[in-house]
C-alpha cells in the first residue's frame, strides 16, 4: 500500500476508482464478441521448497526440458500416440520467461472467491522487471505490456487428484482475435489501466459486448442474482512464468486452425507445461502506477520518489506452482468433433482419443514430479485456483 505521506506530497492526484456495475439481465441477453468460451483441462502441482531455487528456475525448466525428451525417446507408455502414428517432442517454439499482471475482480463480499470463479484483467510483459519499470514510470518500448486480455474462468468443481477442469472465456485486444480480426482494429500497447479495466465489468467496449462479462452475467443469472452487481479489483498477482510446449502430430490442430479455434502454425501442440511464480500484492499497488505516471506528467518523478514507491511494493506472499494443461486448440476441436459426431460409435471414439490426450498429460506431470523431487524440493497436488489461493493470503477465509 502506498504510505500516506506519499499520497499527501501528491495531494492533486485523484486515485482511479476502478469500481463499476454490470447490469446482469442486459448483458446476459446482450450478443457477445470475444472468444467463445473453451474448456480448460489442467493438472497442478504446489511447489515450496528452496526459495532461490523455485524464484530463479531456469534451471528447474532446463531440467524438465531434459527429462522430457529422454521419456519421449521412450515409445512405450505414451496413449496418444497410438492415434497419432506418430512421437511426443519437445517444441523449439514457445520457450522463454512471461510475467503477467493479473488484476482480479470481485465483489466486497467475494462472490466470485465463494463461488470458485476468476475474473480477471491479464496484461503480460517479457520479464517482470519490465512490469515494474513500467508501473514505476517507464515508458521505453521494452518495458510496456504486450498483451492485455480480460479472462474468466467458472470452476465446476473440485480439484481431485491434482486436476480439474473449468470454462474459459476471453476478450483479447489483439489483432489476431475477434472482434478486432475483422478489420484489425484492436486498440495498441500500452492499454493504460484506467482505460481498460472497467469495461471488463461494465461489459461494453466500443461498441462492442464483452463476452467474459457476458458469460459471467449468466452466471449470476444461474445463481440467482439479476439487476447490478458492483465489481472492483480485489487483489493482484504478479506471476514470473517459464514454459515449454509439447507437440506431436495430430489432426484435430488442423482442424482446430480450419475452425478459426488456433492458428495453422500451432497445429503440433498438444501439451503445455509451466513452472509460475507468483507474488500476491493488495488492489492498492495500483497506486504506484498513478502516483509514478501523476508525477512524471509534473516532470517531479525524482530517483528519490521512484526509491521510495519501489520500497512500498511488498508482497504479501508468494507461491510456486507447475501447471500442465492439454492444450486448448486441440481440445476445442476435439470436443467440436465429439459434439457432431455422427454416431455413437464415432463419439466414443473421439472421446477416448480426449480421454488418451488427459491420461498423457497426467503423466508427463507425474515424471517431472519426480524429477523435481530428486532436486529436495517438496511437491503436493494442487488443490485450488491461483485465485482462491491469494485471497486466503490477503483476506483469510472470510
Amino acid at each position: 500500500m502506498i504510505p500516506l505521506n506519499l499520497l499527501a506530497e501528491n495531494s492533486e492526484l485523484l486515485l482511479t476508482d476502478y469500481s463499476a456495475e454490470l447490469a446482469v439481465d442486459e448483458l446476459a441477453s446482450a450478443t457477445p464478441s470475444g472468444t467463445p468460451a473453451r474448456e480448460e483441462n489442467e493438472f497442478k502441482l504446489e511447489i515450496t521448497g528452496n526459495e532461490n531455487l523455485l524464484q530463479h528456475n531456469s534451471y528447474l525448466i532446463s531440467r524438465s526440458r531434459r527429462v522430457l525428451e529422454r521419456a519421449f525417446a521412450v515409445a512405450s507408455g505414451w496413449k496418444a500416440t497410438r492415434h497419432s502414428g506418430s512421437d511426443y517432442y519437445v517444441l523449439s517454439a514457445g520457450q522463454g520467461t512471461f510475467c503477467f499482471l493479473d488484476i482480479y475482480l470481485d465483489t466486497d463480499d467475494g462472490l466470485n472467491y465463494v463461488n470458485d470463479v476468476s475474473y480477471r484483467v491479464r496484461y503480460r510483459w517479457h520479464s517482470r522487471g519490465s512490469m515494474w519499470r513500467y508501473m514505476l514510470g517507464s515508458s521505453a518500448k521494452d518495458d510496456l505490456p504486450h498483451r492485455c486480455e480480460y479472462q474468466l474462468k467458472i470452476y465446476g468443481k473440485k480439484w481431485e487428484n491434482a486436476f480439474n477442469n473449468c470454462l474459459e472465456t476471453r476478450f483479447e485486444f489483439r489483432n489476431e482475435s475477434f472482434p478486432f480480426k475483422a478489420d484489425r482494429s484492436a486498440p495498441p500497447q500500452p492499454w493504460p489501466f484506467d482505460q481498460f479495466v472497467v469495461p471488463a465489468i461494465s461489459g461494453r467496449f466500443r461498441d462492442f459486448f464483452v463476452n467474459t462479462t457476458h458469460d459471467y452475467a449468466i452466471f449470476l443469472q444461474q445463481l440467482g442474482l439479476t439487476g447490478r452487481v458492483r465489481l472492483k479489483p480485489s487483489l493482484l498477482v504478479v506471476t514470473t512464468r517459464r514454459r515449454i510446449h509439447i507437440g506431436l502430430k495430430n489432426e484435430f490442430g488442423i482442424k482446430a486452425a480450419k475452425l478459426g479455434l488456433g492458428a495453422i502454425e500451432n497445429a503440433d501442440q498438444t501439451i503445455l507445461t509451466t513452472i509460475d511464480c507468483s507474488e500476491v500484492y493488495a488492489p492498492e499497488v495500483l497506486n504506484v502506477y498513478h502516483v509514478s505516471r501523476h508525477a512524471l506528467a509534473r516532470n517531479s518523478l525524482t530517483p528519490r520518489l521512484r526509491s521510495r514507491l519501489k520500497a512500498s511494493i511488498v508482497p504479501v506472499t508468494s507461491f510456486t506452482e507447475y501447471e500442465f494443461e492439454f492444450e486448448r486448440n486441440v481440445e476445442s476441436a476435439l470436443r467440436h468433433e465429439i459434439a457432431n459426431a455422427p454416431d455413437a460409435y464415432e463419439k466414443a471414439r473421439l472421446e477416448q482419443i480426449k480421454a488418451d490426450y488427459l491420461a498423457d498429460v497426467g503423466t508427463v506431470a507425474k515424471i517431472l514430479s519426480t524429477s523435481l523431487s530428486e532436486t529436495g524440493l517438496t511437491i503436493s497436488p494442487g488443490q485450488t485456483s491461483k485465485y482462491r489461493k491469494a485471497w486466503q493470503a490477503l483476506y483469510g477465509n472470510r
